[in-house]
């Protein structure tokens, strides 16, 4: 077989494998899509635009150490070889494929530690910004009900036209759904990646995981006991968005911290002015006498192996607060979307 004929087949195979990594790894898109006549367009654009990042950018890393790979054998040793250096490459957009990787573009512990930290903290931000995107979508679908019945109550819609409006923002209600699920099911994957490549990060570093410890045990040292609330709050008789709604804290309201009951942040345990206790969102307060954030947050911890395992407890947690506020959504779209309905937040 001559030279050509090889390097011919050699291109083949790559285009092949490539097809076949992409189909591997979920290089899927979505039929999420947005019409010019939704009033709320703007809002569901704005969280579509995170579709490519959390659907795709894993996975272009796998794919092109696929092609790579069988490139880089093919011109070395051809042949046979060209087949292994490809599958060596498509493995990496496996479980764990992530960090296999990063490790492949550099030997370097430092810099590979620093990689993966941009890497989780750019993820975080981007969560960040789709659970802010899911609320203005979720607050615009809740104000269009509101304006049908609105106008039903007025005397402008009939009762069959409302009910026709409502059922179609309910439809499209349901679709913002999916999507920010399916988004949350990508964060998952993509989380799972992550929490691997943080703890090959710590293995790497023989003083990290005591770095973590003296960090963590400086954190609960430093926490104040009297928080205050960011905004209307809904405070539960146990540390879950299935716990029972036992009251409401007004933004600003002080409540004294008795513990974080999770050990992870999620909840804290407090004690109300009437002297009852339960439970909020520990993102939804803030220490007494600091201003309101938009977002609860906090400083970047240093880009070590340390700060990766921190990064990475952060990405959980946020992934979960997202998850939360979108099944929290569609409770409240059991009423929202009924014409003799109201919306509870």
């Amino acid at each position: 077989m001559s030279a050509m004929r090889i390097g011919r087949s050699l291109r083949a195979m790559v285009i092949s494998l490539t097809a076949v990594a992409l189909a591997l790894t979920g290089c899927e898109t979505s039929n999420f899509s947005v019409s010019s006549d939704d009033a709320c367009a703007a809002q569901r654009t704005e969280l579509k635009s995170y579709q490519d990042f959390f659907f795709r950018s894993m996975v272009e890393g796998a794919v092109a150490g696929a092609a790579v790979g069988a490139v880089a054998v093919a011109i070395i040793g051809g042949g046979k070889g060209a087949l292994i250096g490809a599958g060596t490459g498509a493995v990496v957009g496996g479980a764990g494929g992530y960090f296999l990787a990063k490790q492949k573009a550099t030997s370097d512990r430092t810099v590979l530690t620093q990689s993966v930290y941009g890497d989780v903290y750019k993820e975080n931000q981007q969560i960040d910004n789709v659970t802010a995107s899911f609320g203005k979508l979720r607050d615009c679908r809740f104000r269009s009900a509101e304006a049908v019945k609105n106008d039903f109550t007025n005397g402008k819609l009939s009762r069959e036209d409302a009910q026709k409006k409502l059922g179609k923002i309910r439809e499209l209600f349901n679709e913002d759904i999916q999507f920010a699920e399916s988004l949350g099911a990508k964060m998952n994957e993509r989380g799972a990646e992550y929490q691997n490549a943080s703890d090959q990060v710590l293995n790497l570093d023989p003083n990290a995981k005591q770095e973590l410890a003296q960090r963590e045990a400086q954190s609960k040292a430093g926490t104040q006991p009297t928080f205050v609330s960011n905004e209307a709050a809904r405070v539960r008789s146990e540390p879950s968005t299935k716990g029972k709604h036992i009251a409401t804290l007004a933004p600003d309201e002080a409540v004294t911290v008795v513990g974080n009951d999770t050990g992870k942040g999620e909840w804290m345990h407090i004690q109300l002015k009437d002297g009852r206790s339960g439970y909020v969102a520990s993102r939804l307060l803030r220490q007494e006498g600091t201003a309101a954030p938009t977002r609860v947050a906090s400083a970047a911890p240093p880009k070590d192996a340390a700060g990766v395992a921190q990064l990475t407890e952060t990405n959980q947690l946020k992934r979960k607060a997202l998850n939360s506020d979108v099944e929290q959504a569609k409770v409240a779209s059991n009423s929202a979307f009924e014409l003799d309905g109201k919306v509870s937040r």
